[in-house]
């Protein structure tokens, strides 16, 4: 265990050198609380069926500003002695004058291996689209202004519009875990797809592979009011950008605390309280603006989730069942 800890530290000394900068790729600071979102490995991790729930308002006192929808549904499938894991995610991002969207829904699929009756690896697989849209008339261009009057709508914008783009989304990620400790990794946008929404000459700019590298420990603590304390990191790459959150989880049982800050380029500090109670989990989360933009100026960021795990189907399989060791908000 001691070998466990040393290697976490070494993780953490490693992502701190890495240079400040920001993701681009929607996010949500409650990643756990929909982890097929977060990497297609954990489809099917659950004993049944579970159903799972975001919403985020980044920068809320921002116009325009960012908001997130996130819904997910997963289930195991047993085959013989194997255990997979199939789910399917929707997530819906809009911000700005011109209501950009980008729509993606994606399949996923997941297999497990088991190193032994306390250790196991799971790979995962994600297709789907991004459909990618703009409302061109709520913007407003260059050539559409006159010296003297300022904004004409009736001028045209030279732009040629095309109001909808889809392109193929495929993903991957893997994850080691015991009752423990969990490590794991993701990469999205794996064919990097053009980014254009004009029907103009030359080609547009590709969206960049978002990596994720994530890990923690779930430590019991024997007490009657304090169940487990969960220590986490989360890196996140996409293109020049980069952001490291640092946090842990506090668990009462049924109540969850959470405590996190984004670092690299000191963006902010996230607190999170979440209940447990069955079978549904509810969690919300603020971000509190730390870096020059202010968060008298965002107003902060507002994020809730949702989950339900339905009962656990029949297993066919007599092997054991490693319990997944990461948070659930």
């Amino acid at each position: 265990m001691a070998r466990t800890y040393r290697l976490l530290l070494l993780l953490v000394a490693l992502l701190t050198l890495v240079q400040p900068a920001q993701a681009q790729d929607p996010q949500f600071s409650q990643f756990y609380a929909n982890q097929v979102l977060l990497s297609p490995a954990f489809a099917g991790s659950t004993e049944g069926p579970r159903l799972a729930f975001n919403a985020r308002s980044q920068w809320s006192a921002i116009p325009g500003a960012y908001r997130t929808f996130a819904s997910a549904f997963d289930l195991p499938v047993y085959f013989g002695e194997t255990r997979h894991g199939l789910g399917l995610v929707f997530m819906a991002d809009q911000a700005g004058a011109g209501n950009l969207t980008k729509l993606d829904i994606v399949g996923n699929y997941a297999y497990r291996i088991l190193l032994n009756d306390r250790n196991a690896i799971r790979l995962g697989l994600g297709f789907g689209i991004q459909q990618t849209s703009i409302d061109f008339f709520r913007l407003r261009f260059p050539n559409q202004y006159d010296p003297v009057q300022g904004f004409d709508p009736t001028r045209a914008s030279g732009e040629i519009p095309s109001e909808t783009r889809v392109t193929p989304e495929i993903r991957a990620g893997a994850m080691y875990y015991n009752q423990i400790f969990w490590i794991g990794f993701n990469v999205n946008h794996i064919t990097q797809p053009e980014q254009k929404l004009t029907g103009g000459p030359g080609a547009g700019e590709k969206l960049p592979m978002h990596l994720a590298l994530f890990s923690g420990f779930n430590i019991p603590i024997e007490q009657r009011l304090v169940k487990s304390v969960s220590p986490s990191i989360m890196y996140r790459q996409q293109g020049p950008f980069n952001q490291l959150d640092l946090g842990c989880y506090v668990n009462f049982d049924p109540i969850v605390f959470g405590l996190y800050y984004r670092a690299l380029e000191p963006d902010a500090v996230i607190g999170l309280v979440g209940i447990q109670k069955g079978q549904f989990r509810i969690g919300y989360s603020y971000d509190y603006t730390v870096s020059s933009l202010t968060n008298t100026v965002s107003g902060g960021s507002h994020e809730v989730s949702f989950v339900v795990e339905f009962d656990r189907l029949p297993r066919r399989s007599k092997r054991p069942s490693v319990n997944m060791s990461c948070p659930k908000f």
